[in-house]
């Protein structure tokens, strides 16, 4: 029964049969070139380097592979100072990688002997942001002096503050800034709420 399909063909197709299908040749064509490599960035042989030139750039020249960006060196990482680092608080703490040229595990181990266990980004982004929101509000109280008098001096505080979190980063907000902050918040949710009121009257 195992060799009842075979019984339809005579013995000599039987036997081509095993030549042609079922034994797979055994001699595999050799490859002219390393897998382990791209196309254009080895040498090629004369038979093949007219099909190479369709993978290469325009002119037929084959493209330069950029070299690996090297480590920073041991110098360049102990000559970052303090004052380096906090002229990139206000960014990212990867931007801030990139522009000091060093990777990102560096900069955190760098961080660490300086005692900074966060960076600061976030922080001074806040009081930014809590600038400009005075600034917009000394626009409309121009005229109560009272009020742009205070607006100012609270203008004033939080530019020390942004200040003295760049000379120590490692230190917190003023509690008087946070709840500046949260007042800040609840304002900004009231008027969005009383926009989205209106809009769907």
């Amino acid at each position: 029964m195992k060799n009842a399909h075979l019984s339809y063909f005579p013995k000599g197709e039987l036997c081509q049969l095993k030549n042609s299908k079922f034994h797979q040749p055994r001699n595999l064509p050799l490859l002219d070139q390393d897998l382990n490599f791209l196309p254009c960035s080895v040498a090629v042989s004369k038979g093949s380097e007219s099909e190479m030139k369709e993978f290469c750039e325009p002119g037929g020249e084959l493209p330069v592979i950029a070299a690996k960006k090297r480590r920073a060196t041991s110098e360049h990482i102990a000559g970052i100072t303090l004052s380096d680092l906090a002229k990139n608080f206000g960014v990212p703490i990867t931007e801030a990688s990139r522009n000091l040229n060093v990777g990102l595990t560096v900069l955190k181990r760098k961080c660490r002997e300086f005692g900074i266990h966060r960076w600061p980004h976030r922080k001074i982004k806040s009081i930014d942001g809590l600038i400009r929101d005075l600034q917009e509000e000394a626009k409309h109280r121009e005229d109560d002096h009272k009020a742009l008098m205070a607006v100012t001096k609270r203008q004033m505080m939080l530019q020390n503050e942004r200040e003295s979190i760049e000379r120590t980063p490692f230190r917190e907000l003023e509690i008087e800034t946070k709840r500046f902050r949260q007042d800040v918040f609840r304002r900004k949710h009231k008027a969005r709420a009383l926009e989205s009121q209106s809009s769907s009257v």
